[in-house]
Formats: structure tokens, sequence, C-alpha cells
């Protein structure tokens, strides 16, 4: 059998095809000079994926396959805003990326947006624009302008974490945009989405996340045709059906598809009146993905038999004919009664969320069988049991609950529903869920790389440290954040739980800081060298008297008495290092001061020789 070194250089071009260029310079560029030159000499367009990377790596990158291929980049990828910062000192967006077409930005600031869309406009294949999980803390008008004037963009989607500021956009006036496909994950009043459209006349793809209604809509003065709009993705909050039909009179006559979400009004659930609107304003629709959050004011029959009757008479033979069907749920989310009307066959959308069955929810009408759904929410744990959905295309797994300690069975309800190796992306939101139960269940799990975990919860404890062991060499979590705030125990139990974590998102009492940045930098020291087990003993002692602490008020709660292997300060010395994959650390909500206060740590303790460190917002950044 031949040497995977052996294989020919069209071989080789075709592997390096597959993957991203600083994967593949990162997984083949030490070996030795034949991949150093297959790599520098490429024939290939290069995709560039910065979105988990060392510093030392990006800088290799840049030098190695960017600096010399720039003409020949295609897409682009960049996330947090260090990784942003540290290209754009390198590089401008000018005429040299003759062939990039598509550009993602992740949790870039977006004050400083304006200058980088000024000089995206140079681009003259730039076809696709993402800006996911930035910040808008200040009006974002100018920042939809310039994106407008992009020449050839046609596919533009923006998803801010946080939004905070106004959209006072003004109606285009002689303004026309290429764009084709707009989606706008954020709250807009409906004044605001006629205005955001009136740059778009070429538009076939809307989506937004939330449409309310105001007072003076413009909805009469929407003069432009949109011939090419077939698809519609709404959320529809505070705004009346009958607003909502002149929209459709206005805008949708050549609508195909429309998934829209509704809450609370009932007149959205009058079978008839969608029956008229569809015949007489959508004639072209051919799927009809509706989603309505129904709240009871009190839990009498009375109003539940009204309820069904409306939902009842979505099964008359126009519904049927069109082979538009419909399930519903009554649920009880975190003490609040609710109930949600949806499509079901033939069609499914990205996100679904199971409920745990209301204890007087006795309707047959429930959704079964196979759902395509990418992201899975269960918001309660016991939603699972002799559940008979199957979701084999999810990827993404959200778990909530009470009530979960010492149950293991729901593990094998899930098994039924998933395709386990097809998850990578996994939440767990159980206060009692125990670490013996997160454990056994990532042991199901061997693909998954980004974990949210929450400080709250039993299962960040320092209870069963053999399980962590066993799980440690299996998985390959790379990403993981802890919502709520965490102490060094809990951070210490979570990098021998996912030792190749290389990116870490936190919140911390900033008296800890010290503590917790030295753990976790420590083996990133250049001058540590013989004596690193006594720089480590010494470290170890000054945190010891509060891991004691905290185990002995675990112990009270937990009815057990401390002995000798709870000493994680021993524990910890016998143990390999858990922190060598990590290169990102962000702090969430920090204190004033404690980006000042963290370089002065770094510094006084020689942690990283070279890092960047930057806040924005509510979150402070340090990439090394």
């Amino acid at each position: 059998m031949g040497k995977f070194e052996d294989l020919p250089n069209e071989v080789m071009y075709e592997i390096f095809d597959c993957l991203d260029a600083c994967h593949a310079f990162e997984a083949f560029f030490n070996l030795n000079t034949r991949f150093q030159y297959l790599l520098i000499n490429s024939p290939s367009l290069f995709k560039i994926d910065f979105s988990c990377i060392s510093k030392s790596n990006f800088q290799n990158c840049c030098t190695y396959i960017i600096q010399p291929n720039i003409h020949r980049i295609v897409s682009l990828r960049l996330s947090n805003p260090l990784t942003i910062d540290s290209f754009l000192s390198l590089f401008s967006f000018n005429g040299l990326f003759v062939r990039l077409e598509s550009i993602i930005f992740t949790q870039i600031n977006f004050k400083k947006l304006e200058p980088i869309l000024t000089s995206l406009s140079l681009l003259p294949r730039l076809y696709s624009l993402t800006i996911n999980n930035n910040i808008e803390v200040c009006d974002s008008s100018e920042i939809y302008r310039l994106i407008f004037r992009l020449p050839v963009l046609k596919y533009c989607t923006i998803s801010p974490k946080f939004y905070g500021g106004s959209l006072s956009l003004y109606t285009a006036k002689n303004e026309s945009s290429p764009i084709e496909y707009l989606s706008v994950n954020r709250h807009c009043s409906l004044n605001q989405l006629i205005s955001l459209i009136s740059y778009t006349p070429k538009l076939s793809h809307l989506s937004s996340l939330s449409i309310s209604e105001t007072s003076n809509v413009r909805i009469n003065n929407i003069s432009i045709i949109y011939p090419k709009l077939t698809r519609i993705s709404l959320k529809l909050w505070r705004m009346s059906f009958d607003s909502f039909k002149l929209l459709c009179s206005k805008l949708f006559y050549h609508l195909e598809v429309l998934s829209i979400c509704t809450r609370a009004d009932d007149h959205y659930l009058i079978a008839d009146r969608w029956q008229q609107l569809i015949i007489n304003h959508i004639p072209n629709l051919r799927i009809f993905d509706f989603q309505h959050y129904w709240e009871p004011v009190d839990d009498n029959n009375t109003e539940q038999r009204t309820y069904h009757l409306l939902i009842d008479r979505f099964t008359s033979s126009f519904w049927i004919n069109r082979q538009w069907f419909f399930a519903h749920q009554h649920f009880s989310r975190r003490g609040i009664r609710d109930a949600v009307f949806y499509s079901t066959h033939p069609y499914r959308r990205n996100l679904y969320e199971l409920h745990e069955r209301a204890h007087n929810d006795s309707c047959l009408r429930r959704d079964e069988g196979k759902n395509l759904a990418r992201r899975v929410n269960i918001d309660d744990y016991r939603a699972a049991t002799n559940c008979s959905l199957q979701f084999p295309c999810a990827t993404e797994l959200s778990l909530w609950g009470k009530g979960a300690r010492g149950n293991f069975s729901f593990i094998a309800d899930l098994s039924h529903m998933f395709h386990f190796s097809k998850l990578t992306h996994f939440s767990v939101q159980c206060p009692d869920f125990g670490l013996a139960q997160l454990t056994e269940l990532l042991n199901h799990l061997p693909n998954v790389h980004s974990l949210i975990l929450y400080a709250n919860t039993s299962y960040l404890t320092s209870e069963q440290i053999q399980s962590v062991d066993f799980i440690s060499n299996k998985n390959r979590i790379a990403n993981v954040t802890i919502r709520g705030r965490c102490t060094i125990q809990q951070i210490h139990l979570l990098m021998n739980l996912c030792p190749r974590v290389k990116c870490l998102e936190i919140e911390i009492d900033e008296d800890q800081l010290d503590l917790i940045v030295r753990f976790l930098l420590l083996e990133k020291t250049n001058h540590i060298q013989s004596d690193s087990l006594k720089t480590k003993t010494s470290f170890l002692k000054e945190f010891d008297f509060l891991q004691r602490k905290f185990l002995y008020l675990f112990s009270r709660t937990q009815n057990k008495k401390l002995t000798s292997s709870d000493d994680l300060s021993t524990f910890m010395l016998n143990q390999h290092s858990s922190t060598n994959y990590l290169f990102s650390l962000c702090f969430f909500n920090p204190k004033q001061g404690m980006e000042q206060k963290l370089q002065r740590i770094i510094s006084r303790e020689k942690l990283l020789n070279d890092y960047s460190i930057g806040s924005v917002f509510n979150y402070l950044y340090l990439w090394w």
C-alpha cells in the first residue's frame, strides 16, 4: 500500500479543493517542502475561512496564502472583531480582489462598517454579503444605504445579535439596488420595511425577523411593482389582519411561497379570511407555511372549544386540495400557557420547537413522522418521551426543562428522534441535569463542535471526574459558551470535559479574573520549561482556599463529606494540559477597566507574547 504523501499532485489538488484554504494550510503546510510548494502554487480558487483560527496561523495564512493569491480568492469569512481588524490592517478591499464573490462578517463592530462598505463598492464580482451577530447600537441607516449602493450585490443577509439603534431610512428616490435576496433579521416597523424594499425593485426573496404596525403606515404609498417577488418569510408583531391584507394587495400578487408567523390576534385563525385573501391577492401561492401562537386568557373549556372550532376550519377542500395540512400543540412554557397552530406536510421550516404536552391537551391533531428542520428546540426534555417525530436533517439541538436529575432514559428517546452523528451544535439548560447525564449524552454526539452550557446547572460541578476523563478523549468540541457567571472550578471542569476547546466565551466576577486567566493561559507561556511544575504548584496554592470553600459548600448541598480526592489542586497537578488548543477568549459583560486589568496580568506574568485585545459593546475579546 502506497503512502499518502506519494499521491500525485492532481489528486492532492482535488483534496485541497474540498478544504478551506486555511484549513488545508494548517493541516499540510508544515509536513514537508513538497506540500508547501503545492499549497503556495495551487491552481485552485481559494475559499478563506477565518471563523476559528489562532493568530499565528492567521498571520501565516495571510503571508503565504492570501498575499500571493489575492486575485484567486472567491469567498472570505471573517469572525470576531479582532480578526477583522487584523485583516483590515493588512489588506484593503480594492481592485486586487478581482474574483471575490462572497464575504461573511461575524461579530463585526457596526461602527466600522461604513468605510468597509465604501471600499467594497470597488469589487467587480461581490455578489453575496452576510453580516452576522453584529451589534447595532447606533443609527444604521447609512449602513443600509451603502449596502444598497454595492453595484453587483445579489444576496444580502443582516442578522444582528443586539440592535438598539434607530433605522430612519427614507424611501428611495432614483436609487436602485440589484439585490434579489434580502434577509433583515431584526425588528422593523412596517414603514421601515417599506423603505428598505423601495431600494430593491428586483427583489425575489424577502425575509424579516419581526414586523410591527405603527401609526401613519404608508402602505397606500407603495408605487413599485415587484414582479419577481415570489418568496417571503415574515414574523408579524402587533399587525392587524386588515393591514396584512392591504400589504398583500400591494406587494404579494406574484407570491409563490409565503412563510408567516403571527401571535395572539385570533383574526389570523379565521380560515375563510385566509381563503379569500389567497384567491384574490395571492393566486399563485404554492406553499403556505403558517404558524400562529395562541395565548388563552382563562383555563376553561369554552375558550378551548372556540379555538378548536377556528382551527378545524382549516380542513376544508380548499386546504386539502392544495395539500396544505396543519397540526397544533398545547403547552406550558416557563409557567405561561400557550398553544401553537402550524403547517406540517409536505414542507418544514428551518426551526422546529417541541413542547411538553399540556396536562389538559386531549387533541388528536399532533405532528408526526419525519420533519426536515435543521434546528430543533426541545422546550422540555419530557417532550421527547414517546415522541413520534423524527428529525433526520437536524444539526442543532437545544434542550431545556427541569426534573431531569438521574433520568437517562430520555437519551434513548432522543436517539429515536435524531441522527446523533449529524448534530454539530448542542445547548443544554436543564438546571438539575447531572454531569453524568451530560457526559453520557456527549458520548453519543461525536461530531458536536459547538456547545452552550449554563452556569446555574448541576452538571457544572466537581463530581464524577472519571466520567470527564472518559469523554474528553472522544469529543471534538472546539467552541464553548457558558451563559451566566461561572467560577474557576466550573471552568476547570469544563476544560477537562472539552480539552480541545479553541474559542471560549464566559461571564465571570472580576475578582476571579486573575485566577481564571492564569489558569487558562499558563500553559501558553514560553518562559516555563523545566520549572513548570513548580510554577503551577505556586499558582494552584493561590486559589486552593477558594476551591476548598467552593467544595465545602457543594458538599453541604449534596449531603456528602469531602475526601482527599475532592482536592482539585491535587487533581490538576496530575493532569495533562487541557488548554493547549485554546486561542480565543471572550468575556461577556465585562466591568469597566477590565481590559486594562487583563493586559496588566498578561504583561506581569508573561502569559502571551503576541496577542490582540479589544472591546465591542459589552464583549471583551482576547486572541492569540
